[in-house]
């Protein structure tokens, strides 16, 4: 028998490949800087990844507003979190990034929910300074901890990670914190590249031009081979300021991974908000005019963007008598994929006879 105090140190630990992350890394070494919208669930992974897009961000706030409706107070747990990240990350073959809050507790906390998401399928996670529990960095009250709890977060996250390709970003909001400035911003960038993260994501109060200049020349002084990530935040009226930033701009400025946190849970908001609006007071020609927008475009077919079609081949292969039901029943088929309209019925279909199976 083996007694427990020969077992491995470290039991629960894996081999584990992270073609993602790979993918990822490549992304930020080979291009000038990686954009991710920021989203909440599979359809919208696999829409980014239709539209041409190189990775996607599971956003924090996005899940917990969208698939909660909460507000970003960290009222949701790990696991929950990490089962909307395996969604994602099944649902696209894009690198997926995700929220990983500040760990969700201690440093055995943070060490597990690495290898949580790691087994997900996620290419990176990014985890910040705050205390528990934390909050949207644009909600006030968030509040930081010390230096040396901070550091050994973060060191426990990159040495926890079974694949050395899975990114691990590390996030300060120690500028515009209760109990931090501009300088603690800086020292906190320097402490967590020096513990050993891939990437630091400042987190900023306010769309600003010239801190976000400020903060990459001044930490590029000392670290000058940092890779950056910056949040576009949604919570700011980039259009209305004089002179934004472009995503160009940040990436020549070494922000390499740039994202929009609720890019997708905005857009969709405002589309459905307005459309369920119009059918309160329309009715069924809001269907109509929902129609006219979509039959022809991209996102037509609810049953191809579910695969329908590679399902029920499977399903034929393993099943003969399922064939003979897609067969000789109606409905999205190989032979129909377009919306069903009366004007393309030729004639009245046959009553199906009963057999067993019915």
């Amino acid at each position: 028998m083996t007694h427990p105090s020969e077992l491995d140190s470290d039991v629960v630990e894996r081999d584990i490949d992270n073609p993602a992350g790979r993918q990822f890394r490549e992304l930020l070494e080979g291009e000038p800087y990686v954009f991710a919208p920021g989203l909440y669930h599979a359809l919208d992974a696999r829409l980014a990844e239709m539209a041409g897009h190189d990775a996607v961000y599971m956003s924090g706030y996005s899940t917990v507003l969208g698939q909660f409706g909460f507000p970003d107070l960290e009222m949701v747990t790990m696991t929950e979190m990490v089962e909307n990240a395996k969604r994602i990350a099944e649902a696209t073959t894009l690198p997926v990034i995700a929220d990983c809050d500040t760990g969700y507790g201690g440093i055995h906390n943070v060490r597990r929910a690495v290898r949580e998401y790691e087994k997900a399928g996620v290419a990176a996670v990014h985890i910040e300074d705050q205390t528990v529990p934390k909050r949207c960095g644009h909600i006030a009250g968030k509040q930081i901890v010390d230096r040396e709890t901070a550091r050994s977060r973060f060191e426990a996250a990159v040495d926890a990670r079974q694949s050395e390709d899975t990114v691990i970003i590390a996030r300060t909001d120690a500028y515009g914190s209760a109990n931090g400035d501009w300088e603690e911003h800086l020292e906190r960038g320097r402490i967590y590249a020096d513990a050993g993260v891939d990437l630091v994501w400042p987190e900023m109060p306010d769309p600003s031009r010239e801190d976000a200049v400020e903060y990459a020349e001044t930490i590029h002084e000392t670290h000058p081979e940092l890779d950056l990530a910056f949040n576009y935040s949604s919570s700011f009226e980039w259009s209305a300021e004089e002179d934004p930033l472009t995503f160009e701009e940040l990436g020549e400025l070494g922000y390499s991974y740039v994202f929009i946190t609720l890019y997708a849970l905005h857009s969709g908001a405002h589309a459905v908000y307005e459309d369920l609006a119009a059918a309160a007071e329309n009715g069924a020609e809001a269907q109509w005019e929902l129609e006219d927008r979509y039959v022809g475009h991209e996102t037509e077919s609810h049953h191809e963007l579910s695969f329908v079609d590679r399902f029920q081949g499977i399903e034929a292969e393993f099943d003969p008598q399922a064939r003979r039901r897609i067969e000789e029943s109606a409905g999205f088929s190989e032979d129909q994929t377009d919306p069903i309209s009366t004007a393309d019925r030729e004639e009245e279909p046959a009553e199906a006879s009963p057999t067993q199976d019915d």
